[in-house]
């Protein structure tokens, strides 16, 4: 039978070590009304609103308690969704009141439901329960001593509650607790002990004995619906009826003189016969109050349309019937317009619609069980994407900037992404750089743009720039150095023979070396057979010797250094007559240990080893499915082959993700900035090995980022 369980309650309020004989006011118990929405006709609804911050006026819980129960029994799904979204609800409400800048209000809240023989418990800010089923007493936190876990953000202080949800099974005969933190104070032995005694008034009454100070609780003893109750109940029924029954007082305009029957639920209560006398005097004073409100507007019209005293009588402008219709119909009218307002949403704007999708979405998204990655990282990316679009209606909405936040905090746990924090080092004057090199302190970048190249000194912070950053006159296109002019750079290098050097070059061969404590002081020179290049990508200096990628060429070209110049013709890397297809190659670097191996990616992700030639194919492991670098594409890649935790850093800018890999090709961590929007442009990344700080261009942005926290 669908009701085999109803409810006994009592309620605990004392304050100042005094007991108050009234209700708490942000207690509520609900069973479903006629109307509830499907699935919700045997649940019972509990609630509880507790004071946080600044106390408000009574009926502030009390109007929270029953938006609650209404928002509950209006809602579809499961009974977890159906919370969360009730504590949202509260929540957004609560919050937009605040940064109104009116009066600050905030309160913690418990909410549970009974279904059948489960009962969930959501709570927000410092509130605790206790359920006793069976021989087991639990807590919920569990550890009431715990501070970090009893005392939570209350609701109305952040965009989004923080809500924990738990299900405990239960039976005829469980117990358990709804109350504030003062619970905590309370040894769990003792509230065990109070639990077992023999019916709720007892329960209630070891309560009063082990409250020090204060507490506001609601105890519910669960029974079998035939059973008898050894204490004076009434039948509880849905608040639903009682405003049914005073707007039929109010229409009535009459004192009630007769009890209403009323119909038998499943919640009871222990109070006292007095509270049928309490309902009593309720709908009088309510009908009382629709009376006088009638009676004013009955003045307001003879106001208006009443002739003066000192004037003859003339023949009315409106029969009388016409005035007491409205008198009588006006008020009815505009309250019908109001109904209907709400059900079609009429005045609810496009993007009130958007946030409430958004809460929608990430309700849903919250209720999927945590052993489905792949439906939590579909549902968060889904939500996020609502929540983007609402923000483009108002781009600095709190509560959609807090949504998309615990979606990408959500779907980083799942992915393994490391989220970082970073500080813009430079920022280039309608740039976009395409290459940076780091020697030192000294931060080299190319604009590919503007065909120039700039020098960033960096702080002794590592995340700062020591000053301006300063062009290099003699790396710009139309420059003249030692009389031959400099065409479209396409890549920079530092070359660390003879004292150290920037070098530039471009694709007509023109090759510019500046010392680095003399920037001013550069030479150039012309590389031999360039004009055999057919589309030069990439250059590495190894050991006194210029490699330079030529991918349509399916060749890199390797030039001899002798006495500080490239004097000779270059020799061919790969001489075997079936060379790899670079085609798509993006870049290239070679290992400066060892016999110098070559490693070249391309624009599919794919990467090559080459050792005299010899080649093999990097073999990719712990990439997450659906996220390979096939799928996000490269731009670029950095090889660390320091000792001191070497890898390979490769960049994706349609994922705006730095992947570090082992150099066999093992995922090691995936990087991913706190505002993504900094990594739209991303193109470049260079890392200091002895900080692990990372460098990385994004459009005409140098940003500096920690990789260890």
């Amino acid at each position: 039978m669908p009701f085999e369980l109803e409810s006994l309650v009592g309620h605990l309020y004392i304050m100042g070590k005094r007991v108050l004989k009234t209700t708490p006011p942000g207690v509520l118990v609900e069973v479903a009304p006629a109307k509830a929405a499907r699935g919700r006709e045997a649940d019972t609804f509990f609630a509880l609103v507790l004071p946080s911050g600044t106390v408000a006026p009574n009926t502030f819980y009390e109007q929270m308690a029953q938006m609650a129960a209404e928002r509950f029994f209006n809602t579809g799904g499961s009974v977890t969704a159906a919370l969360r979204d009730v504590l949202n609800m509260l929540n957004n409400n609560l919050f937009e009141h605040n940064q109104s800048g009116r009066t600050h209000y905030e309160a913690s809240m418990l909410c549970a439901v009974l279904r059948g023989e489960e009962i969930t418990i959501a709570r927000v800010g410092a509130a605790a329960a206790v359920i006793r089923a069976g021989d087991q007493t639990v807590s919920y936190p569990e550890d009431l001593t715990a501070d970090e876990a009893l005392f939570q953000p209350p609701l109305g202080v952040q965009p989004i509650p923080a809500v924990f949800l738990k299900r405990f099974s239960i039976e005829a005969g469980a117990r358990f607790v709804l109350s504030d933190a003062s619970l905590a104070e309370i040894p769990l032995a003792k509230i065990d002990q109070a639990l077992r005694t023999a019916n709720l008034e007892q329960v209630l009454g070891e309560f009063k004995m082990l409250v020090t100070l204060q507490i506001q609780l609601m105890a519910v003893e669960l029974v079998r619906a035939e059973e008898p109750v050894p204490l004076p109940v009434v039948m509880g029924e849905s608040t639903t009826a009682i405003a049914a029954e005073l707007a039929a007082a109010r229409q009535q305009a009459v004192p009630v003189t007769a009890e209403p029957e009323l119909p038998r639920s499943r919640a009871r209560s222990n109070r006292p016969p007095v509270m049928v006398e309490e309902s009593r005097r309720a709908v009088g004073t309510a009908a009382d109050s629709a009376g006088r409100s009638l009676l004013a507007l009955g003045e307001v019209a003879g106001k208006l349309f009443a002739r003066p005293i000192d004037t003859p009588p003339t023949k009315p402008r409106f029969s009388s019937r016409f005035l007491m219709a409205a008198v009588v119909g006006f008020p009815a009218i505009v309250v019908l317009i109001v109904v209907f307002s709400w059900v079609l949403r009429i005045g609810e704007t496009e993007f009130e619609v958007c946030v409430t999708r958004s809460l929608e979405a990430a309700t849903f998204a919250r209720t999927i069980d945590s052993s489905a990655p792949p439906s939590i990282k579909a549902a968060w990316q889904g939500t996020i994407k609502v929540a983007n679009e609402c923000l483009k209606l108002r781009p600095q909405d709190p509560t959609l900037l807090a949504i998309t936040q615990e979606g990408r905090t959500i779907l980083d746990q799942v992915e393994s992404i490391s989220r970082r924090d970073v500080a813009p080092l430079a920022t280039l004057p309608d740039a976009q750089i395409g290459r940076l090199v780091l020697q030192g302190l000294d931060l080299y970048a190319l604009d590919s743009k503007n065909q120039i190249v700039y020098r960033i000194q960096i702080g002794g912070d590592g995340v700062s720039a020591a000053g301006a950053a300063q062009p290099i006159p003699s790396m710009l296109q139309g420059k003249t150095v030692d009389g031959i002019t400099i065409g479209p750079i396409f890549d920079i290098a530092y070359d660390d023979q003879q004292g150290g050097a920037i070098v530039a070059i471009d694709t007509t061969g023109v090759l510019v070396r500046c010392q680095p404590r003399f920037i001013m002081e550069c030479d150039a020179q012309r590389m031999l057979n360039a004009e055999n290049w057919k589309s030069p990508k990439r250059i590495a200096i190894w050991q006194g010797r210029l490699y330079l990628l030529d991918a349509l060429s399916n060749q890199i070209w390797r030039y001899q250094a002798t006495g500080g110049q490239y004097a000779s013709s270059p020799t061919e890397y790969f001489t075997d007559t079936v060379r790899p297809n670079l085609t798509n190659a993006v870049d290239f670097d070679i290992s400066t240990t060892g016999i110098g191996k070559v490693y070249i990616i391309y624009s599919d992700g794919l990467m090559s080893t080459h050792i005299s030639g010899e080649t093999e194919q990097v073999a990719y492991a712990n990439f997450p499915d659906g996220e390979t670098l096939n799928d996000v594409g490269v731009q670029s890649m950095f090889l660390n082959d320091s000792p001191i935790k070497p890898a390979i850093f490769i960049v994706s800018q349609s994922s705006h993700t730095v992947y570090e890999t082992t150099q066999s090709g093992s995922l090691m961590a995936r990087y991913r900035t706190t505002q993504e929007d900094q990594f739209e442009l991303l193109t470049e990344v260079v890392m200091d090995p002895s900080t692990r700080i990372l460098y990385a261009a994004s459009g005409n942005t140098i940003f500096a980022l920690k990789l260890d926290r």
